[in-house]
């Protein structure tokens, strides 16, 4: 099936179709999948009180209508790979101990993300092709909100993070705005890649750890201040600092790649993935040792750089551009899955470790006092065994590894680092909350 562009409506509305293309950022996640591993998302949502699970699911049931672009099924046509609706509604699921399980793709009925509930807690988790982390932290925030409104909360929708339920879905949500936003004439020859240090691995033989450090985003801030860095370069740069002092070092520069959401720069409103991945690089020049200060003076900035507009418009519009090579079309998509793999490999090998920062959960009033904090994770890949996500709510801040590796020595370094920096810590993992 060769997939063209879609057309938006005139009046905004959403048009239910059978099937649609998947994103520009997803083409890799699809083709990159294996029977045993899927790129996964996991977020959480934890409330102050334990979670009644019919209804959880009249929400779900009820929410899931609203955002008919994630329940879809993965397919692969002739040409390409794309998504096709699911009309059976899922089924909520107790939470376990071992997160991350494999996403069904393939399934007839499934569609390719999951609703989990523990005592208090409320979890989505998801294949990556279907949205990024803005999109999730909308669809489960709205989830949530309309839990709240079924147990008989007085609750309001700011149209923002907290969508109505009732609502039509808008076709501007399901829209693939790479496409909408690249522009020919500001494609840019992508830079040459270094070689970067790649960490150590001792896999688990069957499960993903979570770690959790829980603290005040005021403290965090202020930690922050002291290194003249904001709160993403500063954990940027304790997790570099922690890669270089944890493992023997082989001389190579560390780099940690990071999301920017696109929203931010460009006015759209789609809940599908739009977000560009940049990097964050320190080069210790082969030293056996750096400061802390020597990291931070090396990447403070450099983010900001990266992402402004203009470097962002030329870097999606070359990825868009690649695309949309008319040759590219009339290739078969198993050939050019063995490809798209192989590429996906690549950029994996080109950053040490992977950060994720989801920001705060802006709550209106009347849910945010009903949630204690909120929770942000990512699976780990083949070829990188850690994941680091965070996400704020009410001024406490959530800091996560997900880890499919056995040694917890990077775990430890980071989290004491942070203690002794001024940043009081609270630790929980997966194995302190079960069901």
């Amino acid at each position: 099936m060769d997939i063209e562009k879609e057309a938006v409506s005139a009046d905004g509305r959403y048009e239910d179709r059978p099937w649609f293309k998947i994103d520009n950022a997803a083409t890799l996640y699809a083709a990159a999948r294996t029977k045993n591993w899927t790129r996964t998302f996991r977020t959480a949502i934890v409330l102050d009180e334990e979670i009644d699970p019919k209804i959880l699911q009249k929400a779900l049931d009820e929410t899931a209508k609203r955002f008919p672009f994630f329940c879809v099924q993965l397919r692969d046509g002739f040409f390409w790979s794309y998504f096709e609706r699911i009309d059976e509604l899922p089924k909520i699921v107790p939470d376990t101990n071992y997160p991350y399980r494999p996403i069904d793709l393939g399934d007839n009925k499934k569609p390719c993300f999951r609703v989990l509930y523990g005592k208090n807690r409320i979890v989505l988790e998801g294949f990556h092709s279907i949205s990024d982390g803005s999109g999730t932290k909308i669809f489960l925030s709205t989830l949530t909100a309309h839990y709240l409104k079924l147990k008989g909360e007085k609750i309001t929708c700011d149209g923002e993070l907290v969508l109505s339920a009732e609502d039509e879905p808008k076709e501007r949500e399901a829209r693939d705005d790479y496409y909408t936003y690249a522009d020919p004439n500001a494609s840019a020859k992508n830079p040459p890649r270094v070689t970067v240090h790649i960490g150590e691995n001792e896999p688990l033989p069957s499960y993903v750890s979570l770690i959790h450090g829980i603290c005040r985003v005021e403290d965090l801030r202020a930690a922050a201040k002291k290194h003249s860095l904001t709160i993403t370069e500063y954990l940027t740069a304790i997790l570099i600092y922690t890669y270089f002092n944890t493992e023997e070092h082989d001389g190579k520069p560390i780099s940690v790649s990071i999301p920017i959401d696109l929203r931010k720069r460009f006015p759209s409103k789609s809940l599908r993935n739009f977000c560009f991945m940049t990097d964050v690089t320190f080069d210790p020049k082969e030293k056996d040792e750096v400061a802390f200060d020597e990291v931070c003076d090396s990447i403070r900035g450099g983010l900001a750089k990266k992402s402004a507009k203009e470097e962002l418009l030329s870097a999606i519009s070359s990825n868009v551009s690649a695309a949309s090579n008319p040759v590219l079309k009339i290739v078969p998509y198993f050939i050019k899955r063995i490809f798209l793999k192989g590429t996906y490999e690549k950029v994996q090998h080109t950053y040490t470790a992977f950060f994720s920062n989801l920001g705060s959960f802006d709550f209106p009033s009347d849910v945010a006092k009903h949630v204690v904090r909120v929770e942000a994770c990512l699976g780990s890949t083949p070829y990188q065994h850690f994941g680091c996500a965070a996400a704020s709510v009410n001024g406490i801040f959530t800091f996560t590894f997900s880890s499919g590796n056995q040694k917890t020595e990077k775990q430890k370094f980071f989290f004491r680092f942070l203690s002794s920096d001024g940043v009081p810590l609270r630790i929980e993992s997966n194995v302190d909350y079960r069901g």
